[in-house]
């Protein structure tokens, strides 16, 4: 008997809420590793560094204050900086 029959036969036997426990851990089983061959798979696909660059572009804009803003918030006169 396979894992799969010896599975089905044990569930079988189940009150249905037990049973879709057994589905529902199953499903996660299943997707947990599907996940882990997509990660895999990504890398065959790898973007290149320009790609990459540009994508990510733009991403980080709102965490990060502005050259003009450093500069202001340090009180000193622009041609300091030179």
């Amino acid at each position: 008997m396979t894992i799969a029959e010896q599975i089905y036969a044990l569930v079988k036997t189940l009150p249905q809420d037990q049973a879709e426990e057994i589905l529902t851990f199953a499903e996660f089983i299943h997707s947990k590793h599907l996940n882990t061959n997509q990660v895999v798979n990504d890398y065959t696909n790898q973007l290149s560094w320009t790609e990459l660059v540009y994508s990510l572009a733009g991403t980080w804009k709102e965490d990060f204050s502005s050259l003009e803003e450093i500069r202001a918030g340090s009180g000193l006169d622009i041609a300091d900086w030179y």
